[in-house]
């Protein structure tokens, strides 16, 4: 079965190879416009999951897909969810951490994100009838899943977690800044007052916020799921982009992956991690186990 292109305003995704196998080396490129040109209109609409949709034998576990800071269902998984999708999986994405703004999302408390996403988990599970699912999460969506993992008790409902250019260790406020600047509404949304305030995650991100050390205090990775991590030398955001790293810690399932040993021509910087082809191209790998 054939899944559509998603329409985007003022981007003809005819444009871009969907077969990762044919084109690998144009995968800077095509993430920067592809996030340019939904980054012109933030407020992409998502569609509808695969709610209805049986899981197969060969793809026995829902892929459950969380956007980071800024993000959306929509958006964020413009290019993801329909290659899923044609690779046989089942996709489910959630809004998290809705806090003032009625598109931009990931602006609540973490730990009430974590506790939103523990529930859309189980909803996912119930109605779907798995026993796990997949995590493919990008930067706050690549780290807040492990306070879901490690202080909620989500760990035995997860087989796989991928996370693309995950805030594992926290962001300086400047990274956070140029990430606000590159999003439409964010500044605005930020400028409005105390950004603390105004944003709650804001200084939970920052590496220094006790959120971080009680983060870091939990573990980095959990027992029995598979861990994927997928960074960029040309992360703007989240610096050094070594943080992004998990320990492999011996027992434990760990593989960090930096885009650049892949294809050392690609300069994908932070925003544009989720629409690069070889990044998912690691990301159906990982899915594979």
């Amino acid at each position: 079965m054939s899944f559509p292109q998603p329409k985007i305003p003022g981007f003809n995704t005819d444009d871009v190879t969907t077969d990762l196998t044919e084109a690998p080396h144009r995968a800077a490129g095509l993430g920067q416009a592809a996030f340019a040109a939904v980054a012109a209109s933030a407020d992409v609409e998502a569609g509808q999951d695969d709610w209805e949709l049986p899981l197969t034998e060969e793809h026995p576990r829902p892929v459950v897909l969380v956007h980071g800071t800024f993000g959306n269902r929509g958006y964020t998984w413009t290019e993801a969810a329909p290659l899923l999708r044609r690779s046989g999986h089942r996709v489910f994405r959630l809004d998290y951490g809705r806090h003032l703004h009625p598109v931009l999302f990931g602006l609540g408390d973490i730990k009430d994100s974590a506790r939103q996403l523990a529930e859309f988990v189980d909803e996912v599970l119930r109605r779907t009838g798995a026993r796990q699912v997949d995590l493919v999460g990008f930067s706050q969506g690549g780290m807040m899943p492990r306070y879901y993992l490690n202080a909620l008790g989500g760990a035995p409902k997860v087989h796989s977690f991928v996370g693309i250019a995950p805030s594992n260790h926290g962001i300086t406020a400047e990274g956070l800044m140029k990430l606000a600047r590159q999003i439409p509404g964010a500044t605005e949304l930020v400028e409005q007052g105390a950004v603390g305030t105004v944003v709650p995650a804001w200084p939970q991100l920052q590496h220094d916020h006790p959120f971080q050390r009680e983060l870091a205090g939990l573990g980095e990775t959990a027992q029995d799921v598979r861990h994927t991590v997928i960074a960029t030398r040309y992360d703007d955001v989240v610096t050094p982009y070594t943080s992004c790293a998990l320990a492999e810690t011996e027992g434990r399932h760990v593989r960090n992956v930096v885009l650049q040993d892949l294809d050392p021509d690609d300069h994908t910087a932070h925003v544009a991690m989720p629409y690069n082809p070889t990044v998912l191209k690691v990301v159906l790998e990982a899915l594979a186990g």
